[in-house]
């Protein structure tokens, strides 16, 4: 959550509004299509004994999470050799989505009912979709202008510390309470950054703009560090068998 949160709210909207719909091309049907063919893949290499059997719903599932990359070796060299605008918006804009996206398709392959036809199964897994993106997204932009009607009516600016608190609070709340509803937490905590970040930013006092803007972005990098130390210390948690 501290990622997606930072990521939405340090976003450039001008470039990423602009190339909103070529984003979520990307994002939404380049993701699936990538999950599709990466699960579907590894459920036929199961099937000719291959690699480890898995079953349908288990391979869609892997096929999902491991569609969501995240490309910063390439934005760190487009930053370096000054690539077009467009074209760092569109990577980096399909890489914020894409985890929500993932996440999202994974845990609707999860809940997906084996009781159902195939057409039938597909449209409501398609609909499950489309309603936990939809209403996850507007719990966290209900969350975000709430705080900024909050901020522009309550002087919290004498106090910079609770003005920071309820930032924080507001910050945290959407994927607590989308999570706690089934929907994906992930999806509501990146559209509260985006909004919030538009609306709740500027009435903010300058002291706690710079706070906000600096934790959370120390949160971030945190997260993000601790992530990678984990996967990179993991290899030493399995016995391996070298022939």
């Amino acid at each position: 959550p501290p990622i997606i949160f930072e990521s939405g709210y340090s976003l450039h909207k001008g470039n990423f509004f602009a190339n909103l719909g070529s984003i979520c091309t990307y994002a939404v049907f380049g993701t699936a299509v990538s999950a599709i063919t990466i699960g579907s893949g590894l459920f036929v290499l199961g099937m000719a004994d291959v690699v480890y059997p898995f079953t349908l719903r288990e391979s869609l599932s892997f096929g999902a999470l491991i569609s969501a990359v995240d490309p910063v070796a390439t934005l760190a060299i487009f930053q370096s050799i000054d690539v077009h605008p467009t074209l760092y918006m569109l990577v980096f804009g399909e890489s914020v989505l894409n985890d929500a996206v993932a996440i999202v398709m994974c845990d609707s392959v999860i809940n997906f009912d084996d009781s159902t036809s195939t057409a039938a199964a597909v449209g409501l897994g398609v609909g499950n979709f489309l309603l936990k993106f939809i209403v996850s997204a507007v719990i966290g932009v209900i969350f975000a202008l709430a705080l900024a009607v909050i901020l522009k009516n309550i002087h919290l600016n004498r106090v910079p510390s609770l003005e920071f608190c309820t930032v924080g609070l507001f910050a945290y709340g959407p994927y607590f309470l989308a999570d706690g509803l089934n929907y994906s937490g992930i999806m509501a905590i990146l559209a509260s950054g985006i909004v919030m970040s538009h609306y709740a930013h500027f009435n903010l006092s300058p002291v706690t703009q710079i706070t906000v803007q600096q934790t959370f972005r120390t949160f971030a990098f945190l997260a993000e560090s601790c992530v990678f130390a984990y996967l990179g210390m993991a290899i030493f948690s399995f016995s391996h068998n070298f022939r």
